[in-house]
């Protein structure tokens, strides 16, 4: 009877912790020493601007339609902002993001389109808003919560260039 229940315990034990790394071994934006936690993004940026961030992000819905995705740099250097734009109807998937002002409409107040720029605080304490997008692609791996990754090359206008890279995780729309 005893050699009964050890090998039932052993059975149960080995079925258990196999299920346990199959879980262990599902892929997300989060794996590994580079963690990203929910609410939260990561960034790197080369070209006229360069560092690594990190920070929060939130997406908040337009009374337009649409949604306003702001991620907001809480380490590394101060002032970075990352806004994407998604018009009404977005779901998971792959985008070429436009420039900010070709995927919003000002007079109707809607968005368009996707979108994406990227704004830093100057040295003189004004801002830098790098706008004009030459490339790029973003993938969304859900829209709730919003997950997913940002890659464009963007210009200040008549200045410098940026090329930002960001992930960000389980956003939870406002």
């Amino acid at each position: 009877m005893k050699r009964l229940v050890i090998l039932c315990l052993a059975f149960l034990l080995a079925a258990c912790g196999s299920a346990a790394s199959q879980s262990v071994g599902t892929s997300s934006p989060t794996g590994g020493a580079d963690r990203i936690p929910v609410s939260g993004f990561k960034a790197t940026v080369s070209g006229a601007v360069s560092g690594d961030f990190s920070g929060t992000g939130s997406p908040f819905k337009q009374s337009g339609g649409g949604i306003l995705i702001s991620l907001i740099g809480t380490q590394g250097r101060t002032g970075l902002e990352i806004n994407i734009i998604l018009p009404a109807g977005t779901t998971a998937g792959t985008y070429t993001p436009k420039s900010y002002a070709d995927a919003y409409d000002s007079t109707n107040n809607k968005i368009t389109a996707v979108g994406a720029t990227f704004s830093i605080r100057n040295a003189t304490n004004g801002i830098d808003s790098y706008s004009i997008i030459s490339e790029g692609i973003l993938t969304l791996e859900s829209v709730d919560p919003v997950t997913g990754s940002i890659h464009f090359k963007a210009k200040l206008e008549g200045g410098g260039e940026v090329d930002v890279s960001a992930t960000f995780y389980q956003l939870i729309p406002v």
